[in-house]
C-alpha cells in the first residue's frame, strides 16, 4: 500500500483542535502537507461525532491522506487496511470497522473521511493514561494500562507508517482480508443498527462490510455502531 509520505510529507505540531480538520485544510490547498503528528488535539473526534478526550502527551493523535487513492470505488478498503497497519505496530485486534481492542477494551480507533476525493484516516491510540473513570473505565484501556510501559507518539508513528507500506494494495477486500484477519475478532461483537436494532457479528463480507444475524436473520450491514458491554 502506498504511504501517505510518497506523496507528501508530514507536518508534527504541539495542538490543533483536530487532526482530521487541519489535513483536510491541507488537502484542499494541496500544499504537500499528508501526515499531521499532534501532540494533542483540544476538539478530537471518533465516528459519529464521538469526542475523542485525551490530555497532552497521553494518545497519538495522527491523521494520514491519501492521494494516491483519490476517488478510490470503495475508500473504507483504506481505512481497514490501516487499521490492520495499526493493530500489526502497536499488538492489538480489531472489530469491525474501525475499533483497536486490547483486553476486551477498546484501545483506540480509525477515522475515514473524504475531503475533495481524497481519503483521509484518523488514527487516535490511548497510548499513557494512567486509567478512565466514570463511563469510560470499563470500556477503554491504554497501552500504558496493559504493558506497564511508557509509549512516545513519533515512535509509533512511524512504526505505523512502516506497517502501510508493507500492505498489499487496498484495490479489493480479497487482497486485504489474509492481513486483517490476523487480528480479527469481530464474530460474537454487538452492534447497533442505523434504525435501532441490535445485531450479532458473524463475520466479514466479500466487499469489506459486516455480515451480522439481526432476530435470527443473516443480513449484511455498511454501517453499525459498536457496542460496548
Amino acid at each position: 500500500m502506498r504511504s501517505p509520505l510518497a506523496d507528501g510529507k508530514l507536518e508534527a505540531l504541539a495542538q490543533v483542535t483536530s487532526t482530521q480538520d487541519q489535513l483536510a485544510d491541507h488537502v484542499r490547498k494541496g500544499d504537500g502537507i499528508t501526515a499531521l503528528l499532534a501532540a494533542h488535539q483540544s476538539a478530537g473526534r471518533g465516528r459519529l461525532q464521538r469526542t475523542w478526550v485525551s490530555s497532552p502527551g497521553e494518545s497519538l493523535n495522527l491523521s494520514l491522506a491519501f492521494p494516491h487513492y483519490k476517488n478510490h470505488p470503495q475508500p473504507w478498503l483504506i481505512g481497514m487496511g490501516v487499521a490492520a497497519a495499526v493493530a500489526a505496530a502497536i499488538h492489538v485486534r480489531l472489530q469491525w470497522p474501525n475499533d483497536l481492542i486490547l483486553d476486551g477494551k477498546k484501545v483506540g480507533g480509525i477515522l475515514t473521511e473524504i475531503v475533495d476525493g481524497v481519503p483521509i484516516v484518523g488514527i487516535g491510540v490511548n497510548l499513557n493514561q494512567p486509567s478512565f473513570t466514570g463511563e469510560l473505565e470499563s470500556k477503554a484501556i491504554s497501552l500504558a494500562m496493559h504493558r506497564k510501559s511508557t509509549y512516545d507518539a513519533d515512535r509509533i508513528a512511524s512504526l505505523i507508517l512502516e506497517r502501510i507500506e508493507l500492505l498489499p494494495e487496498p484495490e479489493s477486500w480479497d487482497a486485504l482480508h489474509s492481513v486483517w484477519m490476523l487480528f480479527d475478532s469481530t464474530p460474537g461483537k454487538r452492534y447497533q443498527l442505523p434504525k435501532g436494532e441490535e445485531a450479532i457479528a458473524i463475520g466479514i463480507g466479500p466487499e469489506g462490510e459486516l455480515i451480522a444475524s439481526v432476530d435470527g436473520e443473516t443480513t449484511n450491514v455498511l454501517a453499525a455502531d459498536a457496542l460496548f458491554s
